[in-house]
Formats: structure tokens, C-alpha cells, sequence
């Protein structure tokens, strides 16, 4: 169990590295939105979604109302709907229900990335999980913390390079994924499909909804190549 909690929180760390920035990213904006240290770092705790944390303040900027941004929130989250159920091949019989639904709160598409790579090879356990999904929440506090403890003093978060993190990260983590050549027609495809919807669909729908269908369309496709191999 030890072991388990030690390599869930080893497998977090590049995580965490990529969290700090775009923490400290999201603090400096709420910060400039109006809110206070306290409520910005409440929220990375309460919330923890980067996607729907920013977007909650560019609709508070905007003057938007409470039940936009709960609207665009659930939208926007509902690709861990997917991403939760993919995971239940590998934690049932091996992982308590309950014990699974409060450890998946730290489902985020970079732990999901990490632990499902790790499965393949090893069995899902709750100490794994634990280390893994907590030690991502807590850098993504931190970085909220530091982030609106100096957003006085950051008023341009483009100078730093701040932006780039998330997309590296998200590159690292396609690469450990990918294993099969199959692996990458999928990666690609499910690319492709993201930027058609995006360009072809309204806007607002287009950022809502490409990665949801690029996932299903590209998951479906990767089931009918992984059936004829």
C-alpha cells in the first residue's frame, strides 16, 4: 500500500509541474476579477477544473449571469462523464465503490492520462489513486494560492510563458500513451476531428462540445481497430 501511494505520488509530480504555472495563471486573473485570496484558492478546492475555473471568470468579467456559468461548467465537464466510466473495467473488484468516488474528484484529463497508462500494467489501487489524484489537487491549489497572492504584482501572465505549459503537458502525456502504431491513428484522428467541429461549429457550441464528440467518434475508432487485430 505504501508502495502504491509513494508511485502514485512519483507519477503525479510532472503533473504537479505543469499545474503550477496555470495555477498561478488562474490566481492572477481572479485576482484581477475582484475575487479575494481566499475565495480564488476556495475555489481551485471546491472546483478543481482548470477549463471551468477560467471560464467562470471571463463570464464574471463579462458580467455574465450565475446560472451561464453553471450551464457552460457542466458542458465543458462532461467529458470526465467518459472518462470515469472508461476507468470501471479497472477499479471494480479492486478498488471500494465509495472509496473510487471520492478519490475520481481528482479525475482531471492529465491524471486520467497517467493512471490509465499505469494500468495497463499494473492494478488499479486505492492508495495509487489517492497518491496520484491528491498530490495534482494540491499543486493546483498551490499554484492558485501563489497565483492570487501575487496577482498585485502580475498583471501579464503572457510575458512568462505561462500559456505554453498546458499544451506541452498535454503533449507529454500523448506520447507516454501511445504504444501502437493504432495508438497514433487515433491520437491524430481524434485531433482532426476537434479542429473540423471547432471550425464548422457556431463558436460557442464548437469549444463546448469537439472534445466530447472527437472522443466518443475517436474511441468507437479505436475499439473497431483494437477488434480486428
Amino acid at each position: 500500500m505504501q508502495k502504491e501511494l509513494k508511485q502514485g505520488i512519483k507519477d503525479a509530480l510532472p503533473i504537479v509541474l505543469g499545474y503550477l504555472p496555470l495555477g498561478m495563471a488562474f490566481g492572477v486573473l481572479a485576482k484581477e476579477a475582484g475575487l479575494t485570496v481566499m475565495q480564488a484558492t476556495m475555489m481551485s478546492v471546491l472546483c478543481f477544473t482548470g477549463a471551468g475555473q477560467y471560464i467562470t471568470i471571463g463570464i464574471m468579467q463579462a458580467g455574465g449571469a450565475i446560472i451561464t456559468i453553471f450551464i457552460a461548467n457542466v458542458l465543458v465537464n462532461l467529458r470526465y462523464l467518459l472518462f470515469s466510466t472508461s476507468t470501471v473495467p479497472y477499479l471494480k473488484d479492486r478498488v471500494p465503490a465509495f472509496t473510487a468516488s471520492l478519490l475520481s474528484y481528482g479525475l482531471t484529463d492529465e491524471t486520467y492520462a497517467v493512471a490509465m497508462n499505469h494500468y495497463q500494467d499494473h492494478p488499479a489501487t486505492s492508495a495509487y489513486m489517492a497518491g496520484l489524484n491528491l498530490t495534482s489537487h494540491l499543486g493546483w491549489i498551490g499554484g492558485s494560492l501563489l497565483g492570487a497572492v501575487l496577482g498585485s504584482f502580475i498583471t501579464n501572465t503572457d510575458q512568462f510563458g505561462l500559456g505554453f505549459a498546458l499544451p506541452a503537458m498535454y503533449t507529454c502525456l500523448l506520447i507516454f500513451m501511445i504504444k501502437r502504431k493504432a495508438d497514433i491513428w487515433v491520437a491524430v484522428s481524434a485531433a482532426v476531428i476537434c479542429l473540423v467541429i471547432g471550425y464548422l461549429a457556431p463558436a460557442a457550441m464548437g469549444n463546448l462540445s469537439n472534445i466530447i464528440f472527437a472522443t466518443i467518434i475517436a474511441a468507437t475508432l479505436g475499439v473497431i481497430i483494437n477488434g480486428q487485430h
